[in-house]
This record gives C-alpha cells, sequence and structure tokens, in this order.
C-alpha cells in the first residue's frame, strides 16, 4: 500500500476511533498516553527509527511479531485526541516510518471523562 493511501485509511479509522471516544464522553482536550504500533519492513534501519522516536518523546512498551512474521512495536507519548492532533500525529508517523522501512498500525488509548 502507498503512502497516500495509508495515510488515506488512516485518517478514516481516526475519524471512527474520535467519534467513539466522543461517544464515551471523552474529553478530548485532556493529554493522555496514546498507544501506537508499528510493523518493520525491513529491519535495516530499525536502530534509527527507535532513537527518532525517542527524539520526538516516544517511549518503546512492547515488542510483537504478527502473524506475518513481522517484528514489530508499540511506542506511546502523552497527547490530547482532538481531531487535529491526531491528524498532525498520524501523518507525521506514517512519513517518518515510511523513512525507516516500518508500517504505521495506528494508535489506541483510554476514555478520559
Amino acid at each position: 500500500m502507498n503512502t497516500q493511501a495509508l495515510e488515506t485509511l488512516q485518517l478514516e479509522e481516526n475519524k471512527t476511533l474520535l467519534a467513539s471516544l466522543k461517544e464515551a464522553g471523552d474529553k478530548s482536550e485532556v493529554a493522555r498516553i496514546i498507544v501506537h504500533k508499528l510493523e518493520f519492513i525491513s529491519e535495516y534501519k530499525k536502530s534509527d527509527l527507535l532513537e527518532e522516536l525517542e527524539a520526538l518523546g516516544f517511549q518503546v512498551t512492547d515488542k510483537f511479531v504478527t502473524e506475518e512474521g513481522y517484528n514489530g512495536l508499540m511506542f506511546q507519548r502523552e497527547d490530547k485526541t482532538d481531531d487535529e492532533t491526531i491528524k498532525q500525529l498520524s501523518l507525521q508517523l506514517i512519513a517518518l516510518l515510511d523513512e525507516y522501512d516500518a508500517r504505521y498500525g495506528g494508535w489506541i488509548t483510554e476514555v478520559i471523562k
């Protein structure tokens, strides 16, 4: 999947997730931990990507292997969940991960009331 298609898909998923949070009474203006997921297409640039994520304030929280055999990571940072913050964060991560031969797998967070 090319970067533009991935961006479009993620922005649609963001709308669904944000609507679900809003329906649950979430206060989007309150910062909280947002957990993101990535899969490495190639391990070649992994250490450089980890340094870049740390420089952006992210912390790696878990490692996993996908059904297809790709290595992946869960990483997190505190952010707000308003539409613009999530949109910009998703687009930034998609572009960054593309540079390092990794795929963005989306995000999850808790409801803050």
